[in-house]
């Protein structure tokens, strides 16, 4: 658990609890989320003694091997920690940081043991109208300062009108003794509302893109970023504030490329290209 509370310095989120598998008849939804697993899932591990609980973010390409992945945050677990959603397995912790530079992991399956990941993303309990999955059509390096954008966690679900406030100030400090922080995170708020709860770090940050393609209407997403942590913007307020990487972070700190709808489609397995504009500190 991380936590600070000052407006640039916000909690991290990470849900410790004690858990009872969904009957395996569950229906597939983001608290089961079966293969191929989608970003904004549930899933759960546990390690040194406690259960916990985040949400996945997006599926990446790994650039060593092309293999997919999906990414989180990498305060949930430490690598080798192996994961589950509902009554699904959901993959391991193959990579894991959770330093001053990057809070990002990727979970992806073992050959004895493979998963698959799915440009998609689980986005129900918003308004009425939100659909229950949105596809993936598309990423930013980053927003842009006044840019809206929604998160996806497993706790409040869908939060959209999220606005960006600063590309670089935001920051999340770890409670534990030696008080780690990751700085350089994005920092955006929403007045007066609880955008995001223990359990929702890992989750995406997205534009929503709604569009036509072959006729039919397709229910999309632009993705630029992954949630670190959220706080109050002041002391004894309301949740408002949330700090998360852009996805020019994560690729760059998971050595790694985010999988759009049209890559998928392609059935190309080759090897993504490498970043070259991660500089010092940042490429894994």
């Amino acid at each position: 658990m991380r936590t600070r509370p000052l407006a640039y310095c916000v909690m991290t989120l990470l849900l410790v609890l004690m858990w009872s598998s969904p009957a395996a008849s569950a229906p597939a939804s983001r608290f089961n989320d079966p293969q191929p697993h989608r970003g904004g899932a549930e899933y759960r591990v546990t390690f040194l003694g406690e259960t916990r609980a985040c949400t996945s973010g997006f599926a990446m390409r790994r650039v060593e091997d092309g293999k997919r992945a999906i990414s989180t945050a990498g305060h949930c677990a430490p690598s080798g920690t192996e994961a589950t959603s509902g009554q699904y397995r959901f993959g391991t912790f193959v990579r894991s940081f959770a330093d001053d530079v990057v809070d990002a992991a990727l979970i992806s399956g073992t050959p004895n043991r493979p998963q698959e990941y799915a440009p998609t993303l689980w986005t129900d309990g918003g308004a009425p109208s939100t659909p229950v999955a949105r596809r993936v059509l598309g990423k930013a390096d980053g927003p842009v300062v006044g840019q809206k954008v929604c998160v996806s966690g497993k706790v409040t679900k869908l939060v959209c009108d999220i606005e960006v406030y600063n590309l670089t100030s935001g920051v999340s400090c770890d409670e534990e003794p030696g008080h780690l922080c990751t700085r350089g995170l994005v920092l955006a708020g929403k007045e007066g509302v609880n955008i995001v709860h223990s359990g929702d770090s890992g989750a995406p940050v997205f534009v929503p893109i709604d569009t036509v393609i072959d006729g039919h209407k397709v229910y999309g997403a632009m993705l630029v970023g992954m949630l670190v942590g959220g706080g109050p913007r002041f002391e004894g307020g309301p949740e408002d504030l949330v700090v998360f990487h852009s996805v020019k972070q994560i690729e760059c700190g998971l050595n790694a490329r985010v999988l759009t709808g049209t890559e998928a489609d392609s059935g190309d397995t080759r090897p993504p290209p490498g970043r070259e504009d991660c500089g010092a500190g940042v490429g894994r």
